[in-house]
């Protein structure tokens, strides 16, 4: 904007005049930092003062590295891609405890908050929005008494991996946010697609949740960064066969379905109408024949040995469930990993959410219409400092 040479004058003088001390009538606690579920700022219920005074490293880039190629025949080096480093922070603040005698029980709190060797925590400050770290311990922390009252500083280091911070939710318990979509469909009338808002200045990964049934090629699209994931393999519907035998030999049951059952071994599977030892919740031990066509399975049982015959229950499972975590580019089909890599294309770009407005598509190409396949889109907003 134009400004004229005293309205420059008048922004410099404002920039440069002192605020004046607020009034306060006491030290402001707002308990707005916490590291693995102890907060800070705050008094607690014995009486003891808990004070942050500063968090090196996190109002900052996390440190980067860029490799310094250099030119073979001139000057200078090739200008190439780095990489941030994970974070490293300190964290820093008093303990103030109103009679020494308290002072051993608080350094014990405080000593069990910050165990994070074997396991991690989070580190949260609320900045509106909270804004949250993975952290573990990367050296010895400095749990120092300076005054015969109690009075103990301390300097905690700790690293966080993922060097970016992430906005919290505080209404889910793992932080994430959740946007849910149905497939595209022309009838009932579905656009399959959502806007979903990275509130932060950098690219976050998602947890993508497919729900069956697919019937393929699926699509998984980020619109705006044109970033996509096809799904090739096809995912079952919520099933239901009716049970016509069962029997028990050597501890392993064998039911038979009027019609094909559609079931792989490791499939959970609910049975009902059979009475015990087959009610219940049952992890397929192995298929009978043919998976395509087969009509009965089995799975083990603690039990006396019945002859197989025929019997009136019903068998029921799904809908598959495909996990796509695009941060540490896994799959999970059904909770298991081992082969649900192959339910997509080789080549996929992990979608991502760049800063802004996101426009996610979800259609499967071979089912047009009347589908029940969802996506559900877990994700949490990134900020580089």
């Amino acid at each position: 904007m134009s400004l004229t040479q005293a309205e420059e004058n008048n922004y410099v003088d404002r920039s440069l005049i002192p605020l004046p001390q607020p009034h306060l009538t006491g030290m402001k606690l707002q308990e707005d930092i916490s590291l693995n579920g102890f907060v800070f700022n705050r008094v607690d219920e014995f009486g003891v003062v808990w004070v942050i005074t500063n968090i090196e490293g996190w109002w900052q880039h996390p440190s980067p590295e860029v490799p310094d190629i250099k030119r073979g025949w001139g000057d200078g080096s090739y200008d190439v891609k780095g990489r941030y480093n994970a974070r490293d922070i300190t964290l820093e603040g008093v303990i103030l405890t109103p009679n020494p005698s308290l002072l051993a029980a608080a350094r014990a709190r405080f000593i069990a908050a910050t165990n994070l060797v074997y396991s991690g925590g989070w580190l949260k400050t609320d900045e509106n929005p909270t804004k949250a770290c993975w952290v573990r311990l990367s050296g010895e922390p400095k749990i120092e008494t300076v005054n015969a009252r109690g009075r103990t500083e301390f300097s905690i280091g700790l690293r966080a991996a993922d060097p970016i911070k992430y906005q919290w939710n505080p209404a889910n318990e793992s932080g994430y946010f959740e946007q849910e979509i149905l497939v595209k469909s022309a009838s009932p009338s579905r656009t399959g697609s959502a806007v979903i808002t990275n509130n932060g200045d950098y690219p976050v990964s998602t947890y993508i949740t497919v729900v069956g049934p697919v019937v393929g090629p699926a699509v998984i699209s980020n619109e705006t960064n044109e970033e996509f994931i096809t799904i090739t393999g096809t995912l079952r519907a919520l099933t239901t066969r009716t049970i016509n035998n069962r029997g028990i030999t050597d501890n392993l049951a064998t039911i038979g379905t009027t019609a094909a059952h559609g079931l792989t071994a490791a499939d959970s599977v609910t049975i009902s109408g059979l009475g015990a030892p087959y009610d219940g919740v049952q992890i397929v031990a192995s298929v009978i024949g043919t998976e395509s066509t087969s009509t009965q399975f089995t799975f083990e049982v603690n039990s006396t040995n019945v002859t197989y015959g025929s019997a009136s229950g019903s068998v029921v499972y799904g809908p598959d469930l495909l996990e796509i975590d695009t941060y540490n580019r896994t799959v999970y089909l059904n909770g298991q990993y081992f082969g649900a890599r192959t339910k997509l294309e080789v080549y996929n770009d992990w979608v991502t959410l760049s800063p802004g407005a996101n426009t996610i598509l979800y259609y499967d190409n071979g089912a047009a219409s009347a589908s029940a396949s969802k996506i559900t889109v877990e994700y949490r907003s990134g900020w580089l400092g």
